[in-house]
């Protein structure tokens, strides 16, 4: 390591990217990215609470209140996006070869938003006006130099190809998410954008779940499933389909929700079913030419997100024909959020957090000896009971709240509920540097 790299905290681990990978990757701090997981470790428990809490309106249709806006927005921007921003600052390191672009920033900024976010969602939740304005100007703030850190490193790599198409997509539908939220804070002031407040507030949900977090997970899973399943000689034939339907998807339902036409709609959902399908095939081709033949359970989880997005977007498709109004839509909405964005993340999370922790230990020896393995540190099977009891609740919760049952949603919102409490516990565990196999021991 030389005297520039070590001043920006700047480690070089041989071999970090996995298979195929050239050996010199520059990786962060590991202090950075665990700030940032451990700020979402912190909204996933908040979320859980407030799940809980929320369950039975949920399933009265009251979601549009300031606690449900309140609620919706712990998920998304204070565990989804704060875990997201520390894997995301460690994987593209990996992933593209490249220091970030500016550390220093990024190691700053996790304070930034974590005080924005706080302090906006409780302004939400009691509906502060100067709350909102002020918390939500620093969050803005920090959200975007977020995007714009990415934006600037990935531009400096030499890796191209499709992962690098939705990497950078998904960083520029974020800025564009939060430039619609930033209209429709303005919608109550402004007259004319009064007017367009649900065009608006479907574009900012579009922007956010379809256009950052879907994008996003689809294009680091080719990174991520072949370095966890050791996969290697597989056709990448799928993966500039599966980018091209899912641009298809986005525009042509950008282009409903402003004209108003439904066949728009349905046609955006079908583009974007074709996109899980394109997804799906170049799945099939990784995990064909795996040398890890056994499906361990953080995949399977990734797997079964992927199939509760898909029918997300054939239950908006079905919705798009007019069927069950703004039930159905918020239904879809959530499905898809909770079944396809945070299903995904927390399945991943039982691979990164162990790999990130275990090589930061191991390049910070001098000469490496003993000590326990990555699947000692968070063993795959740890996964089974926390994703399962999630999915469960998340499918009592869905068709409780579709039927208006508020004890079944109240009950499906417990195990999801108990299911973050677990996978929170089991991350922590392993986060604060001990092995959940081996009796708490060091790694």
């Amino acid at each position: 390591m030389d005297e520039k790299q070590a001043q920006h905290g700047v480690r070089v681990v041989p071999g970090l990217g996995g298979p195929g990978a050239n050996a010199g990757v520059h990786v962060p701090k590991l202090s950075l990215p665990l700030r940032y997981m451990g700020l979402g470790l912190a909204g996933w428990l908040a979320f859980a609470a407030a799940l809980v809490a929320q369950a039975t309106r949920v399933a009265g249709g009251d979601v549009l209140g300031p606690a449900g806006v309140a609620t919706v927005h712990l998920l998304t921007l204070g565990a989804l996006l704060s875990f997201v921003q520390g894997a995301v600052y460690q994987l593209t390191t990996v992933a593209f070869l490249v220091p970030l672009a500016w550390q220093r920033g990024a190691s700053w900024n996790v304070g930034l938003y974590g005080v924005s976010i706080a302090g906006l969602i409780v302004s939400m939740a009691v509906w502060w006006t100067p709350g909102l304005a002020l918390f939500g100007a620093g969050a803005t703030l920090a959200v975007c130099i977020y995007a714009v850190i990415e934006l600037l490193t990935v531009h400096r790599s030499t890796v191209h190809g499709p992962m690098r198409w939705f990497v950078t997509a998904a960083h520029v539908y974020l800025l564009a998410a939060v430039s619609a939220a930033l209209l429709l804070a303005l919608a109550p002031t402004v007259g004319a954008l009064n007017h367009w407040l649900l065009p608006l507030l479907a574009t900012h949900i579009l922007l956010a779940i379809g256009g950052f977090f879907t994008l996003l997970v689809m294009g680091f899973s080719l990174k991520l499933l072949p370095m966890f399943t050791l996969a290697h000689g597989y056709s990448e034939q799928w993966q500039a389909r599966a980018w091209w339907a899912a641009q298809l998807a986005l525009w042509l339902l950008l282009a409903g929700i402003w004209s108003g036409w439904r066949v728009l709609l349905m046609l955006g959902a079908a583009a974007g079913l074709a996109a899980f399908v394109c997804q799906a095939l170049q799945v099939r081709d990784i995990l064909r030419k795996r040398l890890r033949k056994r499906t361990e359970w953080p995949i399977r989880g990734a797997l079964a997100a992927a199939a509760a997005g898909s029918l997300a977007l054939l239950a908006l498709l079905v919705q798009a024909g007019g069927a069950f109004g703004m039930a159905g839509w918020t239904a879809a909405v959530a499905f898809d959020l909770l079944g396809w964005v945070a299903l995904s993340v927390l399945s991943y999370a039982y691979k990164i957090v162990p790999f990130l922790v275990w090589t930061a230990r191991r390049s910070n020896q001098a000469k490496p000896v003993g000590g326990p393995l990555i699947a000692q540190l968070l063993p795959p099977a740890a996964a089974r009971w926390p994703l399962t009891g999630f999915a469960v609740g998340l499918s009592l919760l869905a068709v409780s709240s579709a039927c208006a049952w508020r004890t079944g949603a109240l009950t499906g919102a417990c195990l999801m509920a108990a299911a973050l409490c677990g996978v929170c516990v089991q991350l922590a565990w392993v986060m604060m540097g001990r092995s959940w196999s081996q009796g708490g021991g060091q790694v």
